[in-house]
């Protein structure tokens, strides 16, 4: 940051930022703009700026700035290296501004209409305990921003577009955090390059939508959506879908190619509708299986869940599939390559396997199916090994197929 000078130094204008009710008297509605100014040493506490516009400015220091309200207020060309609580923020803009280190720039619960344009948050250390947080605890939206080794906070609403980003992760409301009656974020990511690792681990979310997104490593182990998750004309890495609880999981055409190692995983039993169309997996059969399992216990019965309707996999490309111990009142295998399959012990009400080429291996070993549909004939039988031992499920003779 260059030197500039200090706010104590402005006169009137540090008097109003201090004092609103003055600055009301003395200059109405008027917009007050603050340019170049250092703002570090004062406490502006527990005040309401309104109508600012702040230009090519450094706010420093930490704790000084704790308003009441932030409202129709622009920060353009600014940096902070700063501690801040905005108080409730309303219709407030920040314009090619840059965030560093530790900062941590946020509002209160009840603000609204929070967007950053085209500005850069960057840390110091890859340790995601000494990162820096900016955003807000309503709605924000984020467009055309950088980010690296920082936190992206949003309460009610969260939007990436056009956004570049490095080892960030999100932060969302919780119940640990605000008790039951939390906030749950409606996060939308799109037109976005996400490098390195995307933590959204054990956040608490309203729902998910990816679209048109690059990404290298996505991180959702644990976490709470109420609702759905889409993505969408996306190309990953790899993604950890093991979500505590989400409503659906829909994936359409998309491609996530792994990253050399591991692919895609999702625990089945925790989401009610599972889609996947139209998706290319990459992997061989050395890598980790993609997963879509579990839900069934032969232990316990207390380790059944009974949360899953459906599971559709239609016109898509998967070389390794792990769904064995499915719980599910439908799984459907359609119009899909792959060369090993394993939907072993799984309970599942109505099964089918159209139209499909299973090139490598079947095992289905102690599955049940109430009902089924099974039909092999659009790949070939030569060199696959169907493994049925403790199944119920009938494959045409050879000969047959």
């Amino acid at each position: 940051m260059s030197p500039k000078k200090n706010i104590r130094s402005f006169g009137k204008t540090c008097d109003y930022l201090l004092d609103p009710a003055r600055r009301q008297k003395e200059m109405g509605n008027s917009q007050l703009i603050v340019d170049a100014a250092e703002i570090s040493g004062v406490n502006f506490h527990s005040v309401a700026w309104r109508n600012i516009r702040f230009i090519n400015c450094d706010f420093m220091g930490g704790y000084e700035i704790k308003l009441s309200e932030l409202a129709h207020c622009i920060f353009e060309n600014c940096r902070f290296a700063a501690i801040i609580n905005w108080g409730i923020a309303t219709s407030v803009r920040f314009v090619r501004c840059q965030a560093g280190g530790r900062s941590n720039v946020i509002d209160v619960r009840g603000s609204s209409n929070v967007h950053f344009e085209s500005c850069a948050f960057i840390g110091t250390d890859p340790e995601p305990n000494n990162w820096g947080g900016i955003g807000s605890r309503g709605d924000v939206t984020f467009v055309d921003c950088k980010a690296k080794w920082f936190d992206l906070a949003g309460y009610t609403k969260l939007v990436l577009d056009r956004c570049e980003t490095q080892d960030v992760g999100i932060w969302t409301d919780s119940a640990a955090n605000s008790g039951p009656g939390h906030e749950s974020a409606a996060v939308e990511i799109r037109n976005s390059t996400l490098r390195g690792s995307f933590n959204m681990a054990a956040s608490d979310m309203q729902s998910l939508k990816i679209q048109d997104t690059v990404l290298e490593t996505m991180k959702l182990r644990s976490a709470i959506v109420k609702g759905d998750v889409l993505i969408e004309t996306v190309k990953a890495g790899y993604i950890d879908a093991n979500v505590k609880k989400a409503r659906s999981l829909r994936i359409r055409n998309s491609q996530i190619l792994g990253n050399g190692k591991q692919i895609f995983d999702t625990y089945a039993g925790a989401i009610r509708f599972i889609e996947v169309d139209s998706v290319v997996f990459g992997g061989d059969l050395h890598s980790e299986p993609v997963t879509i399992a579990g839900g069934f216990s032969l232990k316990s019965a207390d380790r059944i869940s009974n949360v899953n309707e459906s599971i559709t996999i239609t016109n898509s490309t998967i070389p390794s599939l792990d769904a064995a111990y499915l719980n599910t009142r439908q799984l459907v295998l359609k119009n899909s390559n792959l060369v090993r399959v394993d939907i072993s012990n799984g309970r599942i009400a109505d099964l089918e396997i159209s139209g499909s080429n299973i090139g490598g291996k079947l095992n289905a070993q102690g599955t049940q199916a109430a009902r089924q549909k099974v039909d092999l004939s659009a790949g070939t039988v030569f060199g696959r090994i169907d493994q049925l031992e403790g199944s119920n499920i009938k494959l045409p003779p050879r000969s047959e197929r």
